[in-house]
């Protein structure tokens, strides 16, 4: 099994900074752009099966990426919906600015909740990080333990940090992890597959399959 874990594509709230979380925002033009141009740069990849984040903005960038991958169209492959890959809720502070320097005396808790991963700190409505990590982990277990799969390239598309708490799985000291800058850009797609032993390893951390110009540096390390 082969595994490209795609981050979704960019929307207004990535632009402005804002907070997303559960928020359901459809992608800008430039989002729909960088994932056209990285579904070209992915449509030789014999993609078998996508997954997908019910929320629109990762819907919209996996109904992109493989409309242009001719292995999954003639396959007859849909896209299938998973909640375990939805992003996380950050309650009260979505559409808040959570660009490094705002959102004032919350900017501490904000890091607590989202690098320190709840240990002190919830906002009101927020989901807990550990539960993010609990459920993108049983997503990866149910899918890597599937029979009809054990062969498959598989594309899964979800969220920044949901997508960090999947690749958790791959760092041992797990905590430190979290503590490090690592949101990828829009449609940055880490690889993941089988190795001879039969473990699931991560062999590249984030590969863009478009031209990086389009990406956005303010992505890298953000908080949003």
């Amino acid at each position: 099994m082969k595994l490209y874990i795609m981050r979704h594509s960019e929307t207004d709230w990535n632009k402005e900074h804002r907070i997303q979380g559960r928020t359901d925002i459809h992608l800008n033009l430039n989002g729909m752009k960088i994932a056209a141009l990285a579904g070209d740069g992915m449509k030789d990849i014999p993609i078998d099966v996508c997954f997908s984040s019910p929320l629109v903005r990762a819907q919209e960038t996996a109904a992109l990426v493989v409309a242009r991958n001719r292995h999954f169209i003639e396959g007859g492959s849909r896209i299938i919906l998973d909640d375990r890959l939805m992003e996380i809720a950050f309650g009260e502070w979505e559409g808040q600015d959570g660009s490094e320097g705002t959102m004032g005396p919350n900017r501490e808790l904000f890091r607590e909740f989202f690098v320190g991963l709840g240990g002190t700190y919830m906002p009101v409505g927020a989901e807990d990080p550990k539960n993010v990590i609990r459920r993108s982990q049983d997503f990866l277990n149910d899918i890597c333990a599937r029979e009809d799969l054990k062969d498959k390239t598989v594309l899964i598309v979800t969220h920044g940090f949901t997508l960090r708490c999947l690749l958790s799985r791959f760092y041992e000291d797990k905590d430190d992890y979290f503590h490090k800058p690592g949101v990828l850009y829009n449609c940055q797609t880490a690889i993941a597959e089988h190795d001879a032993a039969g473990q699931l390893v991560l062999t590249n951390p984030g590969r863009l399959f478009y031209d990086e110009s389009y990406a956005r540096n303010y992505y890298k390390g953000s908080l949003t």
